[in-house]
């Protein structure tokens, strides 16, 4: 119950503040963005340097809805990328941030915010841990190399299609000099 509220609470902030992808986060979705890097890149004092529109076709890659991409920069040095995206669940979309190294290996999954009342399943660390050390896409077919999560039946194929995507737009957008 602590957990839906908490949610419900995130979620209202961000309808109020505006989208997650914006240059100001709402606070408790900052400190967990924080959280995140610290714990993915063992640094504190991290800048995220937003990354200018980039063209590409998201119809090339399904199951994503939204994309920014901010470059990870610690005391002058790039260590990482992020990738902030949006994938749909049964009737609602959900944000979630995805950190890759510099070679676009998934370091770390955070869902920033779940907006239905069901499918929250897919928020557990555990069950995110999955996607780690994941490139390119490999190896992130659902019910193959991801393993289900009972209550997510919709959300939690909805964001391993998201997260494949998005990694291999990261990949591609790497390889073609744009990141």
């Amino acid at each position: 119950m602590k957990r839906l509220l908490r949610v419900l609470i995130i979620a209202s902030i961000v309808l109020i503040c505006g989208d997650v992808n914006a240059k100001n986060y709402p606070k408790p979705i900052q400190k967990r963005i924080d959280k995140a890097v610290k714990t993915a890149f063992g640094a504190e004092d991290v800048q995220f340097v937003d990354l200018p529109e980039v063209s590409y076709d998201l119809d090339s890659f399904p199951g994503i809805e939204k994309v920014s991409i901010s470059k990870l920069v610690n005391e002058g040095k790039a260590i990482g990328t992020a990738g902030f995206a949006s994938s749909k669940g049964k009737n609602d979309l959900f944000d979630y941030l995805v950190l890759f190294d510099e070679s676009m290996t998934i370091k770390k999954v955070v869902i920033l915010v779940y907006r239905s009342s069901y499918g929250g399943e897919i928020m557990a660390k555990y069950w995110l841990k999955q996607f780690e050390g994941k490139h390119n896409g490999e190896q992130l077919e659902f019910n193959k190399d991801i393993d289900s999560i009972s209550g997510a039946t919709i959300s939690a194929p909805a964001i391993t299609t998201g997260i494949k995507s998005l990694s291999l737009l990261m990949v591609y957008l790497k390889e073609a000099g744009r990141i």
